[in-house]
């Protein structure tokens, strides 16, 4: 990774400050700061994380840049700078989100949420297994296992509560059988509060679920789509690739971890969870949960900023046009309060969509794409304004709540949801050899 000169630092955290609405900014000074931050970010190949991160980097200490452990007692800037010192290769928002999941660890029964953090590949030996172990060496109360199975999750956390569990191999676990009791456990633990009951010598004993939980596994295209849908919902993934600059020699016993372990363990202890968390617009339903603890955590150690383009960044290249289609299609349900459609109708509101997606869409088109998930058109009656009672082809609101259920984890209950499972981005990957 790369990074501008030593003196454009404090240049690009003014133009930030200024492009992002400083108090002391004139109206003319939003738009030329990012012009000027666009060309800075073209000529040094920078992405909107690192320019965040200079910006906030320069606002809490102007006077060095360096990304060093003993530069200060600040446990973002620890953690991240082992990360590359370590040797695993990650692209920069990839460190920035592994950051700060390994420090909600250590706070994160403060939360409603913990996410899962999904590490999967295409193929073996992309860096994933090499990461696992730096993350051991520095999350709280963290333990490496191969697959597992349900009860080796919930008896280790009725004995030791605050476990963190690193899940690697899954490709050899029953966790693709979508209604196996470990999805269950996986799904459950996400949330604090949920239970498992067992029957123990006659006994219901009731075992506890909440606690962090990363998953590493490879995913060939022919099983991607067998990957449990509760899960991706639940988890922050990020895709690996082969990367043969990485480094596979780390133990989690070597010395350098500690330090950082300890000033992880004092920043926690007078951590306290903020009353407001502003999350960015793009995040929604489950996925804002995932990313909720994350952000609280970096507005507390000053990278707020950073994490929040990271979680963009991160959710922009896991893009699934098939979840985001039925998710524009709750929305649309949802935003006018409505329990039908007329064919027409509905395609115009997918087209209106800010985001462009659907432009082109008509309604052979919306017929073939709701037709593979056994949806299909029926007689819809309204009555106009003048009570007169029409009807026309289109839909009711009740044919699509199976499909929003498996794919968005929508209930009448609940908000709405899009969750979107990772796609592969270029240059990024760890080290090589898990």
């Amino acid at each position: 990774m790369t990074w501008p000169p030593d003196a454009l630092w404090s240049r690009i955290a003014a133009l930030w400050a200024h492009a992002h609405g400083a108090p002391d900014a004139n109206a003319s000074e939003p738009a030329k700061a990012f012009v000027e931050l666009g060309k800075l970010k073209s000529d040094f190949d920078l992405s909107d994380v690192q320019i965040a991160y200079i910006a906030e980097f320069q606002m809490l200490d102007p006077s060095s840049r360096i990304i060093k452990r003993d530069r200060r007692e600040n446990a973002f800037e620890i953690v991240l700078g082992t990360l590359d010192e370590m040797g695993v290769v990650l692209s920069f928002e990839h460190a920035v989100i592994v950051t700060a999941w390994i420090l909600h660890t250590y706070v994160f029964e403060q939360f409603v949420h913990t996410p899962r953090l999904l590490l999967y590949s295409r193929e073996p030996g992309c860096g994933k297994t090499a990461l696992f172990v730096c993350i051991e060496a520095l999350t709280y109360h963290a333990i490496r296992i191969n697959a597992t199975t349900p009860a080796v999750i919930y008896r280790r956390l009725s004995t030791h509560p605050q476990t963190t569990f690193l899940v690697d191999e899954v490709e050899h676990s029953t966790l693709w059988n979508r209604h196996d009791q470990l999805v269950a456990i996986i799904d459950a633990g996400h949330r604090q509060g949920s239970l498992i009951p067992r029957v123990v010598r006659n006994n219901v004993v009731l075992f506890p679920t909440f606690a962090p939980l990363a998953l590493a596994t490879v995913i060939s295209r022919d099983r991607r789509d067998k990957f449990p849908l509760q899960i991706v919902s639940r988890s922050i993934g990020l895709e690996f690739v082969k990367n043969f600059e990485g480094r596979d020699e780390i133990l989690s016993s070597d010395p350098r971890f500690a330090p950082v372990r300890a000033v992880a363990a004092r920043w926690a202890e007078t951590f306290q969870r903020p009353q407001a968390i502003v999350l960015p617009k793009q995040l929604r339903g489950r996925c804002a949960d995932n990313y909720r603890v994350l952000v609280a955590i970096a507005d507390a150690l000053g990278y707020g900023a950073t994490v929040r383009a990271a979680t963009i960044a991160i959710e922009q290249a896991g893009f699934d046009p098939e979840l985001q289609f039925y998710g524009d299609i709750l929305d649309t349900f949802e935003k006018r309060q409505a329990d039908r459609f007329w064919t027409g109708e509905l395609v115009e509101a997918l087209r209106e969509m800010g985001h462009g997606l659907w432009a082109a869409l008509t309604n052979d088109a919306l017929y073939d794409r709701l037709y593979r998930k056994g949806i299909d058109y029926r007689t819809v009656w309204k009555v106009g304004p003048d009570g007169t009672r029409r009807s026309n082809k289109g839909f009711y609101r009740v044919q699509f709540e199976k499909v929003w259920r498996d794919l968005l984890g929508h209930t009448e209950t609940q908000s709405s949801k899009i969750i979107r499972l990772p796609r592969h981005k270029r240059d990024t990957g760890g080290a090589h050899g898990d």
